[in-house]
């Protein structure tokens, strides 16, 4: 793409900007769903356990319960770095 004149060098720059804002905002909205989608996972194995009719814990039960734990922190790790680049984008930095 060639670019002409300067106003088109800015035209061109606001609009890579405004593409990768709403590439954040998408990842974001993505990422909103994840804490509720773990609740209804871990919820889904506590009904399946009592279903099998496991009355005691084992240390092996607590893995999903873990696993839930570090999924949704490294979620809202990655939302808060894609809100500060959201931040950085549309109000400089």
């Amino acid at each position: 793409m060639e670019v002409s004149s300067k106003e088109e060098l800015f035209a061109l720059t606001e609009y890579k900007k405004i593409e990768e804002i709403q590439k954040l905002e998408k990842n974001l909205n993505k990422l909103q769903y994840t804490p509720i989608l773990m609740a209804l996972i871990l919820f889904g194995t506590a009904l399946f356990l009592i279903w099998i009719g496991v009355d005691v814990l084992s240390p092996i039960h607590f893995i999903p319960i873990a696993t839930a734990i570090g999924v949704v922190g490294f979620a809202n790790v990655e939302r808060t770095n894609l809100l500060k680049r959201l931040f950085e984008l549309k109000y400089g930095k």
